[in-house]
């Protein structure tokens, strides 16, 4: 019985472990990792048993070193998407500038992703990449057109924006505004036209506005220029936004109101660029597209752009 018992077992080894008699003619195979145990332990004069116990622990090592291996490739799958992931979402742009520096030179409607929190959310902006060396995410356009947009909106209409970026008037919106102005230290430029075909611009180095919760109150300072500073005196820097709804105001009356308009009031404004359309001279006081510095208050321009930009 021992010896039928040991022929079983080498018999099973044999078969479990690939070694097989060879002919004459057969290439001569070269032993190696666990099928050359056997062989060298029965020269060692090793029982059987003991060979079978060697192997099956040598099998076992190989199994490790296999799921080992596997495991290592499998995290350097995990790695290599990571990284792939990383890249892809630093390079989503956050503004017309970063879509500029990705070598997108074209003006147009575009999308960008400026929302830190959600960073696969997208916003549609309008880039400028033409004007001063573009990088330009405008957020308000006024034009000459037979159909003027209305811009005599309520407070949530200018929070979350309005109009037709493609070719058309438009407000970006206060919310989004505020997002884009998070990303960094941004700068304002200011392109006025009236119906004479004059040009004039006005750019501040420093442009911010606050969230919700401060009614998107404005940050802008650093003028330099040719429209003169319609911002300045202290007359709308430091306000909170208004509409004829939503009255945060210096003024005993609602500005917004009284000017037709929507803007960063204090009592009440030396411009007010989303006011009326009238088209050039007007009777009525300061209630029209204006930029005192420049045409007074009874002269409502026939365009304007208003965009932002990374100062640096």
């Amino acid at each position: 019985m021992a010896l039928l018992h040991k022929f079983m077992l080498a018999s099973a080894l044999s078969m479990a472990f690939g070694t097989t008699e060879r002919t004459d003619t057969a290439e001569p195979q070269q032993p190696g990792g666990c099928h050359a145990l056997p062989s060298l332990l029965q020269s060692a004069g090793s029982s059987l048993t003991c060979i079978a116990a060697s192997l099956i622990n040598c099998q076992a090592n190989e199994n490790d070193q296999l799921s080992i291996a596997q495991d290592l490739r499998d995290t350097m799958s995990e790695v290599r998407r990571a990284i792939v992931d990383a890249e892809r979402r630093r390079r989503r742009p956050r503004h017309c500038r970063d879509l500029q520096l990705d070598g997108d030179s074209e003006s147009g409607v575009r999308r960008v992703f400026p929302f830190r929190s959600s960073p696969d959310a997208a916003a549609t902006v309008y880039c400028d990449q033409e004007t001063d060396g573009g990088g330009w995410t405008v957020f308000q356009r006024r034009l000459k057109l037979p159909v003027r947009e209305d811009f005599y909106r309520t407070w949530v209409e200018y929070e979350l924006g309005f109009g037709h970026m493609d070719g058309g008037e438009f407000w970006l919106g206060l919310d989004l505004v505020h997002r884009l102005t998070s990303t960094g230290l941004q700068e304002m430029r200011i392109d006025l036209t009236d119906y004479e075909d004059n040009a004039k611009w006005a750019k501040y180095g420093v442009f911010h506005l606050g969230d919700a919760s401060t009614k998107y109150r404005l940050k802008v300072g650093r003028y330099n220029g040719t429209a003169g500073d319609g911002f300045g005196s202290g007359r709308h820097d430091g306000h909170p936004f208004t509409t004829h709804d939503n009255d945060n105001d210096g003024d005993g009356a609602n500005c917004a109101a009284r000017y037709r308009g929507a803007w960063w009031y204090d009592k009440c404004h030396i411009s007010n660029l989303n006011g009326f359309p009238y088209e050039g001279d007007h009777e009525s006081y300061a209630d029209g597209i204006e930029w005192q510095p420049w045409r007074g208050y009874h002269y409502s321009l026939k365009t304007t752009t208003m965009m932002i930009r990374p100062a640096f």
